[in-house]
């Protein structure tokens, strides 16, 4: 008899729903980080809900968390050469 072993690295099953507007929502934030002053702040949220989107399933999840993370660093250097 063999017992079978769950994989923790196996995908779970969420739910897609809201998935398209939390990558949509981590895009603005990521472009929010470049724009204001608000690198430090918005960057963060925008990963986070870039990698929320990305694990309900949107293809554009992952995307907008990098976009986000590359506006918080642009954001971040603006910031730093203007002051």
């Amino acid at each position: 008899m063999s017992r079978q072993i769950d994989d923790p690295f196996a995908p779970i099953e969420a739910s897609p729903r809201f998935a398209m507007p939390l990558a949509l929502i981590g895009v603005l934030l990521g472009l929010a980080a470049i724009v204001t002053g608000l690198a430090a702040l918005a960057g963060p949220l925008g990963m986070a809900f870039g990698l929320v989107a990305h694990v309900k399933g949107s293809r554009l999840g992952m995307p907008a968390a990098v976009f986000a993370a590359v506006g918080m660093i642009i954001g971040m250097s603006i910031t730093l050469f203007l002051r």
